[in-house]
């Protein structure tokens, strides 16, 4: 890879396209790289044979323009999906036709398939459990309560005064790292650090816990009052208070 090269992929992931979504740039790439191999092809093929094969050159150069506009938000997931599928198909007939040799339409087809297969993964979150979802904070020996007061802790913390305090006063967001794990605090020390963030420019940080683990923790900024959260879906961004 050249450094021309190098320094438009450090771009382009850092993008407002793809930043954060590096397996999305990386189906954009690989969209583009199947393109190349039949427009190849084409050129290779028969006189009688090439206006067949540059129309499948042309469907497959409209994907990179797909997963593109996906990333914008101007398309769905389903639409890049269902475009995937009718370029597999189209490869599986010009095989059968002869119009691509059959090593060549294995290969090609193969490619299409993972394609799909990564793109789905990439948009539809495992609904299995990770074993990030199940780390716990370390807890220092001198935190644990002692034996004798087990059976007597408080629900919530009392003043001079007899009101209970829960950890946060009315009307004013609790301070900053009280209460909270080294996860959280460091979560918190990234949102505040950039303008706004998604969950995965955060998983790109935290890398000891899943997304659904960050997205709990984020919850619990909210309602501290400590962050905001802005749009929906995949769109939504994190900013701090």
């Amino acid at each position: 890879m050249s450094d021309i090269e190098k320094k438009f992929h450090e771009f382009a992931l850092q993008s407002i396209l793809f930043k954060g979504r590096s397996d999305w740039y990386f189906c954009y790439l690989k969209a583009e790289k199947i393109a190349h191999v039949l427009s190849i092809l084409a050129e290779r093929a028969e006189v009688k044979e090439r206006d067949m094969a540059f129309k499948l050159v042309t469907a497959a150069a409209d994907l990179p323009h797909t997963f593109a506009h996906f990333a914008a938000g101007e398309v769905d997931a389903a639409v890049v999906v269902a475009d995937i599928f009718s370029l597999l198909s189209k490869v599986r007939l010009a095989t059968t036709g002869g119009f691509l040799e059959q090593e060549n339409g294995a290969i090609i087809s193969n490619e299409y398939e993972m394609l799909a297969e990564r793109f789905s993964a990439s948009v539809h979150p495992s609904p299995f459990a990770g074993l990030g979802d199940f780390s716990v904070p370390e807890v220092e020996v001198g935190e644990l309560p002692q034996a004798s007061s087990l059976g007597a802790l408080p629900s919530a913390r009392s003043n001079s005064q007899g009101h209970t305090d829960k950890g946060q006063s009315k009307g004013r967001p609790k301070e900053s790292g009280q209460g909270h794990s080294d996860r959280t605090s460091k979560i918190l020390a990234f949102v505040r650090a950039n303008k706004e963030s998604s969950i995965k420019d955060i998983a790109a940080v935290i890398k000891d816990c899943s997304e659904k683990t960050i997205q709990r923790e984020l919850a619990l900024l909210i309602e501290e009052g400590l962050i905001k959260k802005v749009g929906e879906r995949r769109w939504s961004v994190y900013i701090p208070l």
